[in-house]
């Protein structure tokens, strides 16, 4: 379904926040790997960005943020959050012409992957386009200056002894381009919802 012709739209994503134990884990791989020998030239995500994007929308309109924030509300009143399981180095588009490296993680009960669903259908109720690609849980951690062959780099062991992640709130956020002085987006949270004990 599309959106109101003309109406105002805003960039927005659906996230999960990790508790401050998983975004500790998160800097720890990220600073192991900008260390590492072949390291190439990259933007790397800031501590206070590090998230878990669930639904991506470059166009919700604004006048849905409300009412979809109040249904987004409902997905995660009294429940206990999703959990991740294990993780990964991994690289987009692909390890040999990477443009974003990324900490990808297990969904072993398909948690995640079912969380993303709901809310990609939610999305659609208010304007918003249905995802067209699988579903791809992961954190991102850089974003290179120019595609570059990860192969070497990219080492398991640097993001062994990571440990399981913890997600602690499902957060609506907007998305400012350009709007720090390196370039990179500020996000806006603009609704967060705590996750429960289940």
């Amino acid at each position: 379904m599309g959106g109101v012709k003309g109406a105002e739209t805003i960039r927005a994503f659906v996230a999960l926040d990790l508790d401050v134990k998983s975004v500790r884990r998160v800097v720890r791989v990220a600073d192991r790997l900008r260390m590492a020998s072949g390291a190439p030239s990259a933007t790397w995500t800031p501590q206070g960005n590090v998230h878990l994007t669930l639904k991506f929308m470059a166009d919700l309109p604004a006048v849905a943020v409300a009412p979809f924030a109040k249904a987004l509300a409902l997905l995660v009143d009294a429940k206990k959050a999703p959990e991740p399981g294990t993780c990964r180095l991994q690289a987009f588009p692909s390890v040999e012409q990477a443009n974003v490296i990324v900490i990808e993680l297990a969904d072993p009960r398909g948690d995640l992957s079912k969380l993303a669903t709901k809310i990609d259908k939610l999305g659609s109720r208010h304007g918003v386009a249905r995802e067209s690609r699988a579903f791809v849980p992961h954190v991102t951690l850089a974003r290179l200056k120019r595609p570059y062959d990860t192969t070497r780099w990219l080492k398991p062991e640097l993001a062994e002894a990571a440990g399981e992640f913890t997600a602690s709130h499902l957060t609506l956020y907007r998305s400012e381009l350009g709007g720090d002085k390196e370039g990179r987006a500020v996000y806006v949270p603009l609704a967060r919802f705590a996750y429960g004990a289940g």
